[in-house]
């Protein structure tokens, strides 16, 4: 079985859901209040995970109670986090979601996370080489995913990224990737950038662009393909980009073109978002095949 590495952020989020969000200096009355497992990085590995994929964490956690939650949570989802670098005296990343039927707003604390570092990868080194893929966000600091992405490119290992929360990124990072997943906002913070769809021609086979509700797009075979996403009842939105990476992700390993595994990416995303919690409401392999059979 191949194996795939993800490079990432481990998080626990507190949740508020609503009908709307709230304006600018607005208080308004939520619906609920959860307290769940994410970040970007821990999101995908579960996503890969129940989707039958063999995931190994490469992160940073602190000593505090939602830290052991957090590591224990991707124990039991399947996941290798024997090389998670743990922190005494540091908090786990934090992350402040407000949610709506329709989308979210998120304050990410990035805590434990940002002691994700050279030295810690170096370490591990041996362990990323023997990875088959290695997908990348950028909640751990750049520096680090640039060292990740330099390792896959001497070793002959894909790299995909997704350049998620936006930031200034060196182009180096491009350049490494195999793939490149951004969505409409993040687009527009690629070097040179003019257009969508030139954007999509210059990164011909190596970007794809997610549209929401909408669905996605990519360059392959000479033409721009626009793949609808699936209707599914909207419960909560949040992790539904992880839920696409996995999904993308194990539809590529297993030999899929990128349209192909796009469309299964969708079907992923779709059925995450008709459930509560980024985590929990991640499709098992089992669910999107009877969706598909439907």
């Amino acid at each position: 079985m191949k194996k795939v590495g993800v490079l990432g952020s481990i998080s626990t989020d507190f949740v508020a859901t609503t009908n709307v969000l709230p304006k600018e200096s607005e208080t308004i009355v939520g619906k609920s209040f959860s307290t769940q497992f994410g970040g970007k990085g821990a999101n995908k590995a579960v996503a890969l995970s129940r989707l039958g994929k063999q995931v190994v964490m490469f992160g940073a956690v602190g000593d505090d109670e939602f830290s052991r939650r957090a590591l224990a949570n991707l124990k039991e989802e399947r996941v290798d986090v024997k090389h998670v670098k743990k922190l005494r005296g540091e908090i786990g990343g934090i992350a402040t979601i407000f949610s709506s039927q329709k989308t979210n707003m998120i304050v990410m604390v990035p805590g434990a996370n940002n002691a994700v570092d050279e030295e810690y990868l170096q370490k591990i080194e041996n362990e990323i080489k023997k990875c088959d893929c290695i997908v990348a966000e950028l909640e751990v600091p750049q520096q680090a995913v640039l060292f990740v992405s330099q390792i896959c490119k001497k070793n002959n290992i894909k790299f995909i990224l997704n350049p998620s929360p936006i930031m200034k990124f060196d182009k180096t990072l491009l350049d490494n990737a195999d793939l490149i997943v951004v969505n409409e906002t993040e687009i527009k913070h690629l070097p040179n950038f003019k257009s969508q769809k030139q954007a999509l021609i210059d990164y011909a086979g190596r970007l794809v662009l997610t549209v929401g509700k909408r669905g996605a797009y990519v360059y392959e075979d000479g033409e721009i393909v626009h793949l609808p996403a699936v209707d599914t009842p909207v419960v909560d939105t949040t992790g539904a980009g992880d839920a696409f990476l996995g999904g993308l992700i194990d539809a590529l390993i297993e030999g899929a073109k990128l349209k192909n595994a796009v469309e299964f990416a969708n079907v992923c995303a779709g059925l995450k978002v008709s459930k509560l919690g980024a985590q929990t409401g991640m499709p098992t392999i089992k669910e999107v095949k009877t969706f598909l059979q439907r």
